[in-house]
């Protein structure tokens, strides 16, 4: 079985990709205004200005019980993979039976379609100016929802009612969920944080490959190409053929190569601050054109794949699974996609390395501000605070004393059944896969497993001291104390995230907000632009040179009004 934090941040990144999926697209759709929801007045009061209207039903404190019970509306998204327990459905399952018996807070779902159908009905339901009494919603969503004052503000209702431990995970990211979320100076909604690091870059390289060939460990970029060379041309893989790659897993989007590009402090589709304060898109940054020169010369020498341009992530990576390539750049997930059933297969050992830079100045990683989402309560609705407890009651289910209950995450015979994905409302601790990683390697310090309020530490722990016994039942289990190893002990893909947080070499993307206006009309065609500029360059197809002109042209057809527009955001922000 997979570790729990892997398997609830696969579940939150399909929430994520969804949410960006309806920001690229969606309208205003002629919301300038609201109607106003009229309420139910026996369960939840006149709508008009009854936002800080006192009530005795309301519990004070922050997990405390609504009595009587009052009625919450929300909608909700269904991704094609969801199952539920028998008899179970979105609308009645653990979490919204324990809302009600443990809150008090009864929370009907007005509609609920399919994830494909959710970017056209949420554009409808917000058009209408009838929105639900709390929502989950994109950043783009937000903006239109702002703008037409159609949500209430969280500030007094937020700091009265969260619990310190609701306070503490929401604000682990450094904060900037939280700015993302205030609106001159209110809070409109509650970030949906999710973890840290995720996307920080690597470099992953087979040990057992540089041992055969009697290669030491990369201390600089000339001993990354270097190791490449050998590994293209001194046959690694022992087949008396010259049929390897030097640097691998490099698919037809060019993402695969972001820690390349990191190493020479180019952070593409990123925004980050240069010099003077400002905001500057990392599609047009100096060092991207120095990391285009390299990969040319090694695409021209036959180091990397010559294919690459037609291949999406998956076929990209069929190269490492056939024993084809010995080092690629990605991420600490990639221990268990694409290197567990490797590992399992070929007994290959990998190891990842901090990014080198190409000069004196250290490598520095990035990332998006890991929020995925949003959360809103309808401007009059007379409880905001009852989204507040309902967050409470998630932090409370993952990270309180008796959290990590199996039944509030996985169900069915096998586990099978992400049950968290029932929950209205979820987030997780920014800091908690870094967390668990720290958790073993205090427990390694110390000679034996050391307490710590993640159920996940343990779970890692006693698998890395697994793999350290040599002894498994199976090949199963095997693989299993390998990934575990490799990825939360010491030396293991989240030691190097760790390293690059406690380093501040982790760089979180400047600009969380909505698609600006330019962006709307024109990042397509930009993104289309240099992906073609930056492929035909490494393919040889292109000077160097075209670089340049691919800057002046970016500037030209949009990119100087989209960061005009980004850093009018981010002074408001400020």
């Amino acid at each position: 079985m997979q570790h729990k934090s892997l398997k609830r941040y696969l579940i939150f990144a399909a929430a994520v990709m969804l949410l960006i999926t309806s920001a690229c697209s969606t309208t205003n759709n002629g919301a300038n205004g609201n109607t106003g929801k009229q309420e139910n007045t026996a369960n939840t009061g006149d709508s008009k200005g009854a936002g800080n209207t006192e009530d005795k039903s309301v519990a004070a404190d922050p997990l405390g019980k609504y009595e009587p019970a009052i009625e919450v509306s929300t909608v909700r998204w269904l991704p094609p993979s969801i199952k539920f327990e028998k008899g179970d459905s979105i609308d009645n399952n653990i979490w919204y039976r324990s809302y009600e018996e443990e809150l008090g807070i009864k929370l009907i779902n007005e509609w609920s379609v399919p994830q494909t159908q959710w970017q056209q009905k949420m554009n409808v339901t917000i058009a209408s100016g009838d929105i639900p009494d709390i929502l989950t919603v994109s950043a783009n969503e937000l903006k239109r929802l702002v703008d037409a004052d159609m949500v209430e503000d969280m500030t007094e209702v937020f700091e009265k009612y969260a619990s310190d431990k609701t306070k503490q995970v929401i604000s682990n990211d450094g904060g900037n969920g939280m700015k993302a979320s205030t609106f001159e100076g209110k809070l409109l909604a509650l970030p949906g944080v999710t973890f840290t690091g995720t996307g920080a870059q690597m470099l992953w390289i087979r040990q057992d490959w540089l041992k055969k060939l009697n290669l030491s460990e990369p201390k600089s970029m000339e001993d990354v190409y270097r190791i490449a060379e050998a590994f293209a041309s001194q046959d690694p893989d022992g087949n008396n053929q010259k049929d390897t790659i030097g640097l691998g897993g490099i698919n037809k989007d060019l993402n695969s190569l972001m820690g390349f590009f990191e190493s020479f402090h180019a952070y593409p589709g990123r925004w980050v601050k240069d010099d003077s304060g400002q905001l500057i898109n990392g599609d047009i940054q100096p060092g991207l054109k120095p990391a285009l020169q390299k990969l040319q010369d090694l695409f021209k020498a036959g180091l990397i794949d010559p294919e690459f341009a037609v291949k999406d992530q998956a076929k990209a990576y069929e190269l490492i699974a056939g024993n084809k390539t010995g080092m690629f750049y990605s991420g600490e997930g990639a221990v268990w996609w694409p290197l567990t059933d490797h590992y399992k297969k070929e007994k290959s050992d990998w190891k990842p390395y901090p990014l080198i830079s190409f000069d004196e100045q250290p490598a520095s990683t990035s990332g998006g501000i890991p929020v995925g989402n949003y959360y809103v309560v309808r401007k009059g609705f007379k409880h905001p605070e009852a989204l507040v407890k309902l967050l409470n009651f998630a932090v409370e289910k993952q990270y309180g004393p008796e959290g990590r209950l199996d039944a509030y995450w996985y169900g069915g015979e096998n586990k099978e059944i992400n049950v968290s994905a029932f929950a209205a409302v979820i987030i997780s601790d920014p800091l908690e896969l870094i967390n668990i990683h720290r958790g073993v390697q205090a427990s390694e310090d110390a000679g034996q497993y050391v307490d710590n309020p993640i159920a996940d530490v343990k779970h890692h722990y006693d698998l890395y001291k697994l793999w350290l016994s040599g002894k498994f039942k199976d090949s199963n289990e095997e693989g299993q104390a390998w990934s575990s190893y490799k990825w939360a002990g010491p030396g293991g893909g989240m030691n190097v995230v760790s390293d690059y947080v406690k380093e501040n070499k982790y760089l979180v993307d400047e600009y969380s907000g909505p698609s600006t206006p330019t962006m709307t009309a024109k990042k397509s065609t930009l993104d289309k632009m240099k992906l073609e500029v930056f492929t035909k360059i490494i393919m040889g197809q292109s000077d160097v040179s075209e670089f340049d002109k691919f800057v002046a042209d970016w500037k030209k057809f949009g990119g100087d009004s989209i960061t005009a527009e980004v850093n009018e955001w981010y002074k408001a922000k400020q």
